[in-house]
């Protein structure tokens, strides 16, 4: 069964810079299933802005070629959140399962004392040099699976109203042209977060769309979609210097006092904040956004 630690755990999955291919399933189950086919036909019918919760936005790339952004909102326990989550999970795979390697090749001593990394120990039972990193990988897709593909039929409804009230922003950014995934952010406003403050969950891009400046624009449609918002924090693998160096650059500082909303080893997080009194950075690329 699943507690409210897990599902506090799938809101607030490490914030990872995500290179990605994407690719299109089936959603679990029925409803969700119904959902994604026709949310999948509709758009490729370019009629998404039909969807009365979808918001259409367009912006230019650094070479100046066209973008289209979708965005909702929704909660953790709504179809269209788990639709998306599953096919998330298919393009964020390759992107987020290196990273977490790369974590635990700098820090193994965490199969002891991280119980998500317990399933790894047999893995290094031989020491570092010794371990089978083709498995490692298999078993590191195994952990990260459930952060992605969920069955909100098998929660408890008193998990479910907990979080009930807490609103996730969803933002894809594709071609105009064949309504192609080129990147995705999802983000958080919960009740106990102080007003103004939302969370990045997950961040991708896709590789061959790199250096385009699309991250940059995903993450300044927060301010598009609440131009209210006054403080974005995040975190991510302190091994992760690519994602570190890119926030930095669009004004993210060291967060000195994270919120927290479950327990972290802080000496294997990094977490960062943007605040709208300290940078306008991303506020400017908002206003690109139409």
């Amino acid at each position: 069964m699943i507690c409210a630690q897990q599902i506090t755990s799938i809101a607030c999955f490490c914030t990872l810079i995500c290179f990605i291919s994407p690719s299109k399933k089936a959603c679990p189950h029925s409803t969700v299933n119904n959902f994604c086919k026709n949310t999948q036909r509709e758009s490729m019918n370019n009629q998404t802005n039909n969807q009365k919760n979808i918001s259409i936005f367009h912006a230019h790339d650094k070479n100046n070629k066209p973008v289209m952004l979708e965005a909702f909102a929704t909660t953790m326990f709504a179809p269209e959140f788990s639709c998306f989550m599953k096919t998330a999970w298919e393009v964020a795979r390759p992107a987020y399962i290196p990273i977490e390697l790369d974590f635990l090749r700098a820090y193994p001593d965490v199969i002891h004392s991280d119980p998500y990394f317990k399933p790894f120990e047999t893995l290094f039972s031989n020491g570092l040099e010794q371990v089978d990193w083709k498995i490692a990988q298999e078993k590191m897709g195994e952990q990260l699976k459930s952060h992605f593909i969920f069955d909100i039929a098998t929660w408890p409804q008193e998990v479910i109203q907990k979080f009930a009230q807490d609103i996730c922003y969803v933002v894809s950014v594709k071609d105009p042209e064949t309504h192609k995934l080129l990147g995705f952010i999802t983000f958080l406003a919960r009740q106990n977060y102080p007003v103004g403050t939302v969370k990045v969950m997950t961040f991708a891009l896709d590789p061959l769309y790199q250096n385009r400046g699309l991250g940059k624009i995903l993450m300044s449609s927060i301010f598009k979609i609440a131009p209210e918002i006054q403080r974005i924090f995040l975190c991510t693998r302190v091994t992760n210097s690519n994602a570190l160096r890119a926030y930095r650059n669009w004004g993210f500082i060291d967060d000195k006092n994270p919120i927290l909303d479950h327990a972290f080893n802080l000496n294997h997080w990094m977490f960062l904040e943007y605040k709208t009194e300290q940078s306008n950075i991303l506020q400017k690329t908002a206003k690109l956004i139409e």
